[in-house]
């Protein structure tokens, strides 16, 4: 094991006992940073595949600046915030009334995001002929499970299931309301998850236990490391089916992993981590030119119908310099693609500085929206070592309607 490995591992653990004192946050913006990527960081050097190789001093010091930067803005916040009056964690969850809702209004919203959800659910069905889990061919039916503009209302699942959580906290009486959305949560659920998709069901899930964490007393250290574990889990058999009949020895040897086929099991888990690093390292160092900002403005390209029509034009090759079939970077890819060296310091540290911003206003006066938006955010920070998900029009879309409908049933003072 190398030194950056037992460095970062060591950090890891430090974090996880800092977790155990009372009183203590778990999902703080630099703990939860600072863990991710210090585990990727020692999990990529330990090199088990034969795709790996070492990294020139340059590579890493351009690899790390990203993280670093995110870590500067993130303790300038807190040097700020130092002595700031802020809730402790206690004083939120025995908060019951601090998220002050209209349940009606509530209701009403999930109900519209539900049948949203089943009218876009339905017509792509139509238009794909089928649905992915039961397909003849997966691989197609879960790339053609889509539709421009229409599509956009699948992702609805993230609100329909948080805003039921949501109703549940604030509405204790009345139970056949609270079976309506429950039977709109789980429906939602159970047809997104069919379609083989990944990302709204890990946010989803995700949404839900940071809302209990801050709300309830039920969420501690050892449910969210179960959870993790399961996300993980989860993570792992999806992408098991979606790949179809490929055993895991086969996996193993294309991988070219260099521990003991006895632990096969562990070669994807290990390698969707990893491997993000390692096609970060190798296009930092084949990188000619940069793209200035298509790929971090993602959505903006989307939504004028333009994206792909740039993209041919330009002769964009959406994933250059792969090391092997993972097709991951990092977030910081993104960045460094588009602005170069400037990109990975600047875009990170001022948003380490943003998202430390919104943590601590949260804190300071906490309302379901800073709880709703922080979450999103922290979704996409925990991420970060596997793609940026910011600029996807997907989560725009879900952003934007989450404080529209979070101003609408918000009671005003």
């Amino acid at each position: 094991m190398s030194v950056i490995s037992i460095i970062s591992f060591i950090i890891c653990l430090l974090i996880i006992v800092s977790t155990v004192r009372p009183n203590t946050d778990i999902f703080s913006p630099g703990r939860i940073f600072t863990f991710i990527w210090a585990l990727s960081i020692g999990l990529t050097d330990l090199k088990f595949s034969g795709f790996q190789h070492e990294w020139s001093l340059d590579v890493w010091i351009q690899l790390l600046l990203g993280p670093i930067a995110f870590l500067i803005g993130t303790i300038l916040i807190y040097t700020i915030n130092l002595n700031s009056d802020i809730w402790s964690i206690n004083s939120l969850r025995s908060g019951r009334d601090i998220y002050n809702v209209d349940k009606d209004k509530l209701y009403k919203a999930v109900l519209v995001l539900f049948i949203l959800f089943l009218l876009g659910y339905f017509l792509i069905y139509i238009k794909a002929g089928g649905v992915t889990l039961f397909s003849a061919n997966p691989g197609k039916t879960r790339r053609e499970f889509t539709m421009f503009g229409i599509g956009l209302f699948l992702h609805n699942v993230l609100l329909v299931v948080f805003f039921t959580t949501a109703y549940y906290l604030v509405e204790k009486k009345n139970k056949f309301r609270r079976r309506i959305l429950f039977f709109c949560s789980f429906t939602s659920l159970l047809l997104y998850g069919i379609t083989l998709q990944r990302y709204q069901i890990f946010i989803t899930i995700f949404l839900v236990i940071l809302l209990l964490y801050y709300h309830t007393f039920r969420i501690k250290f050892k449910f969210v490391a179960i959870f993790i574990s399961v996300i993980v889990v989860f993570f792992f058999l999806v992408s098991s089916a979606r790949a179809g009949e490929i055993l895991f020895f086969v996996l193993y040897r294309m991988s070219k992993m260099k521990f003991s086929p006895n632990y096969a099991i562990f070669t994807e888990p290990y390698m969707y981590v990893v491997m993000n690093l390692e096609n970060y390292a190798k296009s930092i160092a084949k990188t000619e030119y940069f793209t200035f900002g298509y790929y971090t403005f993602d959505f903006v390209t989307a939504l004028g119908g333009i994206k792909h029509w740039i993209s041919d034009y330009y002769n964009l090759v959406e994933t250059p310099f792969l090391v092997s079939i993972y097709n991951t970077y990092s977030a910081f890819w993104t960045y460094y693609r588009d602005f170069g060296v400037l990109g990975i310091f600047f875009i990170p540290f001022f948003g380490g500085v943003a998202f430390s911003s919104l943590y601590y206003s949260f804190r300071k006066k906490p309302t379901l929206m800073k709880i709703g938006i922080y979450g999103m955010f922290l979704f996409a920070i925990i991420f970060s070592f596997f793609n940026s998900i910011i600029g996807f029009l997907w989560f725009v879309y879900n952003l934007a309607l989450l404080v529209i409908v979070l101003k609408y049933i918000t009671i005003q003072e």
